[in-house]
């Protein structure tokens, strides 16, 4: 099944309103959490995407952003976006033990949380945890029914845990509550695949790259599909 989600970003651009400057080491004076978390993170998201030629740097700006952030979630220690934010950075920078003391206080402030519950469920599956990512997604199911993320990720929990009759409802389930039309054939594809339905695949495959013709999975499914034809 496709990844959970791309957890390098996570939905955080949404909270950028514009384009700002940061002066690390500085202590703001402004008050308002999500201004200053949105500053931050542009500033950290450029840092890592820059194409400067001293790599060197562009992970000291990084470093810098995130000390920033985690600074932040010091000061306001139950602003959800802040928690969450530095969960998605300690699991982007491969420290799962932070992204999930992050989550843990998260989710004591806030219960219903689609985003944190979704990269806890891809944290349990990384360590192997496979009931326990099911566990994290049917609770938020619970909280938060009509959320397309959370059902996308239940099916792909029931997919790897060769549920293919619950990953194909969950993922229909995701349609309804309108996960890209692109990423559902793919996932439709995937689970055909799986239940030795070449042709259904091959046309979901297809589909998916009819919808976002640069989505390399989807077309290297269709020609590993058609090779084996």
């Amino acid at each position: 099944m496709m990844k959970l989600h791309s957890f390098a970003v996570l939905g955080l651009l949404l909270l950028v309103s514009s384009c700002t400057s940061y002066s690390f080491g500085h202590r703001s004076t402004n008050t308002n959490p999500d201004e200053r978390l949105a500053k931050l993170i542009r500033a950290y998201e450029s840092s890592r995407k820059s194409n400067g030629e001293n790599a060197n740097e562009i992970l000291v700006d990084a470093e810098a952003a995130w000390v920033e952030i985690e600074r932040l979630a010091l000061e306001f220690p139950r602003h959800p976006p802040t928690l969450m934010a530095n969960a998605v950075i300690a699991y982007d920078e491969r420290q799962p033990l932070k992204a999930k003391s992050y989550l843990d206080a998260l989710f004591s402030v806030e219960n219903s949380h689609p985003d944190g519950a979704v990269l806890r469920s891809r944290i349990a599956i990384d360590e192997g945890n496979m009931p326990l990512a099911r566990r994290v997604l049917e609770l938020q199911i619970a909280y938060t029914p009509y959320e397309s993320a959370v059902h996308e990720a239940y099916s792909s929990v029931l997919y790897m845990s060769r549920d293919l009759e619950g990953a194909a409802r969950e993922i229909n389930l995701a349609e309804q509550h309108g996960a890209p039309a692109w990423r559902v054939a793919f996932n439709r594809g995937l689970i055909a695949e799986a239940m030795g339905r070449a042709a259904d695949a091959q046309r979901y495959y297809q589909a998916a790259l009819d919808g976002n013709p640069d989505f390399a999975p989807a077309r290297a499914r269709l020609a590993g599909q058609k090779a084996g034809s």
